[in-house]
């Protein structure tokens, strides 16, 4: 799970590299994420941030989604 903090600054990332927006869903059965579209290269970024966590994506097989492990 993300917080707050960490949601803002990895939607920046997304933002400035990609243009793109990140959806960020936080429901009673926890969070999810979501783009607009496909983009390659998205899911590394996403990686590569979540590592500095220790945490990793669990990216839908659509690549538009992910939870975070």
């Amino acid at each position: 799970m993300l917080n707050l903090d960490d949601i803002i600054e990895l939607r920046k990332i997304i933002k400035d590299k990609y243009n793109q927006t990140m959806h960020v869903h936080d429901t009673c059965g926890g969070q999810y994420f979501d783009f607009d579209e496909k983009i390659d290269g998205i899911q590394d970024v996403v990686n590569d941030y979540l590592s500095k966590l220790n945490q990793k994506a669990e990216f839908a097989s659509d690549g538009l989604s992910f939870t975070v492990e």
